[in-house]
């Protein structure tokens, strides 16, 4: 196990409190507030403070089955894009660095509308990743540990006494065009946004704020959609730490290969992973890993059927994110590719974070 936890400019990695790893912990199972407390034997109050300040460490996102909402998460390296509107669908992009400049774009969308997605953007994609599998790294991944009298998430660089629980072929599928309702992606919505948020709360201020036109809905309604349809559909969440971008760049590993998914899942488990999006027979890694992690990595790797085509580091002052209104793509029960609804990119999120 390595101990250093610090990156190779002697800057050390976020350090998180007993209360904030407990918290963490907790909220991977939390439906609400009160769950969350529950579970970290904290107070409700706490747990709000706790939250409130965790924003410039980390961020707790709302982890959903995508099979069951029909989307998968496309990834797309394409050569550098300089555009005011993306296609619908369209979830972030990012400026990247290989030898040159390249764009990651990221579309949470429907199998059978992915070529439509990639011809629209007028460009031919150095990568593609149809991730059939999305993870997040989780406050419960075999390959981190805390250490509470450091204050520190440190790695567990044993790969082999994992190997089995993530060696499983890729499961492709395809729904066709089938789409949740209305009601059910604008709650999906809200709590990517937020993943405590109420029903009530994320559906005014879609109406209010985002999309007039939503029909008016009670709140009886709304409840029973959250409870009977979206719940079905969550995973959990997870909390996310990262470091600050400048002192620890985000990285993107691209695998190809027949251990290519089994690798990606298992960096995903180290402290610094974001996302490990996975498709037959390749994949993609997003991580702050501080470079002292090299030797283990490049180490591990020489046991594994999987190559590294492409890599990229991710530009500490550029990422913009869009905010994709699910529901505006539906018609009756089915996705609709609308060109006209092309998705304006405005905003500049934190340098710091990694979506």
């Amino acid at each position: 196990m390595m101990k250093n936890t610090k990156n190779c400019s002697g800057a050390p990695l976020p350090s998180i409190t007993p209360s904030e790893w407990r918290l963490m912990r907790a909220v991977a199972r939390a439906w609400t507030i009160r769950e969350a407390a529950r579970a970290s034997g904290l107070s409700a109050t706490a747990v709000r403070r706790i939250l409130s300040n965790f924003h410039s460490k980390g961020y707790i996102l709302f982890l959903f089955d995508m099979r069951k909402a029909n989307l998968l998460m496309l990834a797309l390296v394409v050569p550098k894009l300089r555009v005011r509107r993306m296609p619908p669908f369209t979830f972030a992009i990012r400026d990247v660095y290989s030898m040159g400049r390249y764009t990651l774009v990221t579309a949470l969308i429907p199998p059978p509308l992915v070529d439509r997605y990639i011809d629209c953007l007028g460009a031919e994609p150095l990568v593609v990743v149809r991730s059939y599998e999305y993870l997040k790294w989780s406050p419960f991944s075999p390959l981190s540990s805390y250490k509470p009298e450091d204050r520190a998430l440190v790695p567990v660089f044993d790969f082999e006494s994992v190997r089995k629980l993530y060696d499983y072929p890729v499961r492709k599928w395809y729904r066709g065009l089938l789409a949740p309702d209305v009601y059910d992606l604008v709650l999906l919505w809200g709590r990517m946004r937020d993943p405590f948020a109420r029903p009530l709360k994320i559906y005014r201020e879609a109406r209010l704020v985002w999309d007039p036109s939503l029909p008016e809905a009670s709140e009886q309604v709304l409840s029973y959609h959250f409870t009977r349809h979206l719940k079905a559909m969550w995973r959990g969440n997870t909390a996310i730490v990262f470091a600050d971008m400048e002192r620890v760049p985000v990285r993107i590993f691209y695998f190809e290969g027949r251990d290519a998914p089994l690798f990606a899942r298992m960096l995903c488990q180290l402290p610094g992973a974001f996302t490990a999006m996975v498709d037959d027979g390749k994949a993609l890694v997003v991580a702050q890993f501080p470079c002292s992690y090299d030797e283990h990595i490049m180490r591990e790797a020489d046991g594994f059927e999987v190559e590294m085509p492409y890599y990229f580091v991710q530009s500490s002052t550029d990422m913009r994110g869009v905010t994709p209104l699910l529901w505006r793509y539906v018609e009756g029960r089915r996705w609709a590719f609308k060109e006209e609804l092309r998705v304006p990119v405005v905003q500049r999120l934190p340098a710091k974070r990694g979506r």
